[in-house]
Order: C-alpha cells, then sequence, then structure tokens
C-alpha cells in the first residue's frame, strides 16, 4: 500500500468503519436492554394478559393478574395500560372491579393519581360501566334469593350480557387478530400484525387500510356506528373546475 493508498483509507474507510463500529455499538446495546426486559417473568405474563385480554378469553384471571401486578407494584405505567386495555375491549370495567383496581391502585401509587384516573375517565380510555335500571331490578331479585357470594358472580354475569364490547365486534369484522398458526417472518412481513408478532393488527392501522381500499368510507358504514361516529370526519374532493 502507497502513500496516496493510506491517506485514501484514513480519509474514507477508516471514517467508514468508524461509524460502523459505533453503530453496531448501539445495536447490541438495544438488543442487550430488549433480551433483558423480554426474559423477565413479569414480561411475559403481562403479554399473556394483553393477548387474553385482545381475545376476550380467561377475563376474571386477566383481571386478577391486573390486582397482583398493581399490589406488587410492578410498574405504575404498566398496571394502567393493563386496565385501559381491559376497559377498551369490554366497554368500561363493571362497577365493582372498577372501584376494586381503583381503590389498590392508589394505595399502591399514591392519592395524587386520583386526577390520573379522572382524565383517563373523561377521555373514555378507563372508564366504568352503568348498569340499566331493568339490570338493577333483577340483581336486587336475586339478591333476595340467593347469597352475597352468588350475588357478585351473577351481577358480573349480567353486566356482560347488558353491554356487548364494540371492540370484540370490530375485531372479529376488521380480523384485528389474525387466525394463522404459521410463524411470522419478520423481514418478509405479510401483513401489518408482524409489528405484534400475527398476535394483533393496530385498529387505527386496519382502518386506514380498509379506507385506502375501498377510496372512502363506503362499506365501512357499521365500522363507523361502532365507533360512535365521531372518531373519524370525511373531507370531501373537490374537483378543479376553471378549466384546462
Amino acid at each position: 500500500m502507497d502513500i496516496k493508498q493510506m491517506k485514501d483509507f484514513v480519509s474514507q474507510e477508516l471514517k467508514t468503519l468508524k461509524q460502523e463500529h459505533r453503530l453496531l455499538s448501539l445495536h447490541i446495546g438495544a438488543c442487550e436492554s430488549i433480551m433483558k426486559k423480554k426474559t423477565k417473568q413479569d414480561f411475559q405474563e403481562l403479554l399473556k394478559s394483553e393477548h387474553a385480554l385482545l381475545e376476550g378469553f380467561e377475563i376474571r384471571e386477566s383481571t386478577s393478574c391486573i390486582e397482583e401486578h398493581v399490589n406488587r407494584q410492578i410498574s405504575p405505567l404498566e398496571s394502567l395500560r393493563l386496565m385501559c386495555l381491559l376497559s377498551l375491549t369490554e366497554n368500561g370495567l363493571i362497577s365493582k372491579d372498577y372501584r376494586s383496581l381503583k381503590t389498590q391502585y392508589l394505595q399502591s401509587y399514591g392519592y395524587d393519581h386520583i386526577l390520573t384516573f379522572a382524565n383517563l375517565k373523561q377521555i373514555g380510555l378507563l372508564t366504568e360501566q352503568q348498569p340499566g335500571e331493568t339490570l338493577t331490578a333483577v340483581e336486587s331479585t336475586m339478591g333476595k334469593l340467593v347469597t352475597d357470594k352468588a350475588v357478585g358472580k351473577l351481577t358480573d354475569a349480567f353486566s356482560s350480557l347488558a353491554r356487548k364490547s364494540h371492540f370484540r365486534a370490530l375485531s372479529k369484522r376488521l380480523n384485528l387478530i389474525p387466525r394463522t398458526e404459521e410463524e411470522y417472518d419478520l423481514k418478509v412481513p405479510r401483513d401489518m400484525a408482524y409489528v405484534f408478532s400475527g398476535a394483533y393488527v393496530p385498529l387505527s392501522c386496519k382502518i386506514i387500510e380498509q379506507v385506502l381500499e375501498r377510496d372512502g368510507w363506503a362499506g365501512m358504514e357499521e365500522v363507523s356506528r361502532l365507533l360512535n361516529n365521531n372518531e373519524f370526519i370525511t373531507v370531501g374532493k373537490f374537483l378543479n373546475c376553471s378549466g384546462p
């Protein structure tokens, strides 16, 4: 290697190698941080609870898992995320669960979070179901016939029947939870679910995909209704009529 080649190497290739070395160090550090979190037992339990809530399975067990998460003070943010996910997928928490989870959370993380619950309720992320008058009358009648413990179970059942989750209907209609046993190839993803390892397709992304494919909201009336008709607005298309 002559002097000119050495100069070229130092000024060009060596600079590139240093940059690649720095990027490699960042990549390795990120991988170590992700693996450290991923291999924790709490992470696996959290992931299992999230999947169960999305699919509507083992709701009572998931609620107990959230309570344990709160009481062990694992993470105030993760606990709130689970509670909001439960609320969104079930059209709100039944009164007994809402009050219990709220009380346990405030006792674990401080009563200054009363404002947090008020804000989450105001924007609709963490709400309490309001049973109708007929439901209350039925529960009152049942209360005269069976024990308090049995009434609690019946209340849960009636509350679940009284309010059908809009999320379940949206999930089924838009196929938010892909039913496939094949593993996802992250290098060549088949659809948007690869972001969550094939477990879930984000609702907002699926709606945008459907609107773009249909070139509008035609055929999406049911979806719009389930979203209360106020989450999106339609902007009309204007044509240039001034001539060529």
